[in-house]
């Protein structure tokens, strides 16, 4: 068994999950609220508040835009992690593409979704003290149940409670120094190495004259989960899966939905390439081929 330190890949990781023993493909109606929070209650906050970090998730083409309230941002940037009544943070996910006079950059080209923590230690405190919520463009929930939602946000958000729940951390441009994590603010994961025989059909279909492959253990998580637990979970996996030379996994505990990495050979990217196996939203599994460099 090894632990690994995840030093928050994303700049704010709001994992927006469906529990496994929820009702999967269960819509609900879109609504302007969730948890009590609304996205027009902060309109203009990329004008007004500080911007925290940008984060570009290259397995995704994702870049991630983090801001912070003043409350937050002074707790913050105090390195403290006693966040007040009232702090915020918000995150922009946007898609991206290339600029037609600048191929080799990507740049965001429209807003995928929006994400907002709210601290109030009374209202929420069966979350930490924190409320979550996730809209699209529109400001509009998605189709899946909230209060489940809420649980898997809260479950990954556990993984940094020594940082008072918040993966965020500021980078100075101004500063000289490199933008780093020291080990006291790094969330542990454990992976386990296990053999292929144990791990049910559809992992060990894919899995063809390999024996062994490091599985992601965290009960809460398992018992959590949705694309988004997936999604985020990709970057953890492709740097055990290239640290270790082996595939890594991570299994909900409905032993159906997964998300696998597996080093693979591809002369066009040479020690860098991988294969990502991972359920979708129709259970349907989905293979894609990924480049590290």
């Amino acid at each position: 068994m090894i632990q690994i330190l995840f030093s928050g890949v994303s700049a704010l990781i709001l994992l927006m999950s469906l529990p496994a023993y929820s009702q999967i493909g269960k819509t609900f109606s879109p609504a302007k609220e969730m948890n009590g929070i609304r996205l027009d209650n902060y309109k203009n906050f990329q004008k007004n508040w500080r911007i925290v970090t940008v984060r570009f998730r290259k397995d995704t083409d994702e870049m991630r835009f983090t801001y912070a309230n003043e409350l937050a941002w002074k707790t913050l940037s105090e390195g403290s992690i006693n966040y007040p009544d009232g702090a915020v943070f918000t995150k922009i996910g946007a898609h991206t593409g290339s600029d037609p006079q600048f191929e080799s950059s990507a740049v965001p080209l429209g807003i995928r979704r929006y994400q907002v923590m709210l601290r109030d230690k009374k209202k929420y405190a069966a979350t930490g003290g924190w409320g979550y919520a996730l809209f699209d463009p529109e400001g509009m929930t998605f189709p899946e149940d909230p209060e489940l939602e809420t649980q898997a946000c809260y479950a990954c958000h556990l993984m940094v409670e020594n940082r008072g729940d918040v993966f965020s951390r500021p980078f100075n441009l101004a500063s000289e120094g490199q933008f780093y994590f020291d080990e006291k603010s790094q969330a542990k994961l454990t992976f386990n190495a296990v053999k292929v025989v144990t791990l049910p059909e559809v992992l060990k279909n894919l899995l063809v004259k390999i024996s062994t492959v490091k599985l992601l253990r965290n009960t809460t998580l398992e018992k959590n989960v949705f694309q988004g637990t997936l999604d985020e979970l990709r970057p953890i996996l492709l740097r055990e899966a290239a640290f270790n030379k082996m595939p890594a996994a991570f299994m909900a505990a409905d032993k159906k939905r997964f998300v696998m990495v597996i080093p693979t050979v591809d002369k066009s990217c040479p020690d860098k390439a991988f294969l990502i196996y991972s359920t979708d939203l129709k259970m349907k599994v989905i293979k894609k081929p990924y480049c590290a460099l």
